[in-house]
């Protein structure tokens, strides 16, 4: 099937519509994931994929007995379940809706819809729900909710991929002149969406080892331009043991403070260099 038949086609449109639902999907679970985060509402539901063995955050007397019965260590705290559990409804709403899209680009594989890239992404959704289940099974380690952070990232971005590529494909085609010049434009994206990637990994860093208020004052970091003591070696350790729980973070202050202001000089880097790139 040609390009201009595939434009044309009812298919592509709706899987365009339907990638573009699932994106806007995608930044509400990233959103809701931030929330939780923020409410230390991590271990809100110390199993998975229920709520103390409940499809609902336990409320009634009866349902608390029984929930604090079965995790007599973490007792039920229903503020914090409630986030919990909305993220997980949303997150497992997104999986319907991804797995949905990549049936539907199959079933019409013929007609000249991508295929491959629906399937990718319903193959990592299933990785990226795992990496939500380790994280509340091993108690909010931090290489395994960094992972879980930029899976979530990931996510959005291969979503947004395939949005645009199905836009492109019903869209006119651009002059060719427009093509040539924005291929010499690539090696320098490339460098910066490396650059990007590498600051969402130190920002997904910082927020699974507790770090993000080891700064408090800005631009300086406790009153300092460059604090001393800070233990970069410790706060980049990623052999550290989990213990009980990470619920809170157990590095020291200096090893969060290094991951803090590593994060703040990624920020100026991205920004020095999209500034010089866009000038």
């Amino acid at each position: 099937m040609n390009q201009q038949s595939s434009a044309s086609s009812p298919q592509a449109r709706r899987l365009f519509n339907w990638a573009l639902f699932a994106t806007l999907l995608a930044v509400v679970v990233i959103m809701l994931g931030a929330w939780t985060r923020l409410v230390h509402a991590g271990l809100g539901c110390p199993d998975w994929p229920g709520c103390y063995g409940f499809l609902t955050v336990p409320q009634s007397e009866s349902s608390i007995a029984i929930a604090n019965a079965r995790f007599p260590d973490t007792p039920v705290d229903v503020e914090k379940g409630w986030p919990e559990m909305i993220h997980r409804y949303a997150a497992g709403t997104l999986g319907l809706v991804v797995f949905g899209l990549a049936a539907y680009a199959f079933r019409h594989r013929k007609l000249g819809v991508p295929v491959k890239l629906p399937l990718f992404i319903a193959g990592f959704i299933v990785l990226q729900g795992a990496f939500g289940m380790w994280t509340v099974t091993l108690k909010l380690w931090p290489q395994v909710v960094a992972m879980h952070l930029l899976g979530g990232f990931t996510t959005l971005s291969l979503l947004a991929l395939l949005a645009l590529r199905l836009r492109q494909r019903t869209a006119a085609p651009k002059p060719q002149t427009t093509v040539v010049a924005l291929q010499g434009f690539r090696p320098w994206l490339y460098g910066g969406l490396l650059l990007v990637v590498m600051q969402i990994a130190l920002g997904a860093w910082t927020a699974a080892n507790y770090a993000a208020v080891a700064c408090t004052d800005l631009p300086t970091c406790q009153g300092q331009w460059w604090p001393e003591g800070m233990d970069f070696q410790h706060g980049f350790d990623v052999t550290q043991q989990v213990g009980p729980n990470y619920l809170g973070g157990q590095l020291t202050a200096d090893g969060r403070v290094a991951i803090h202001m590593t994060h703040r000089i990624g920020a100026m880097v991205v920004l020095g260099y999209f500034a010089v790139l866009l000038a």
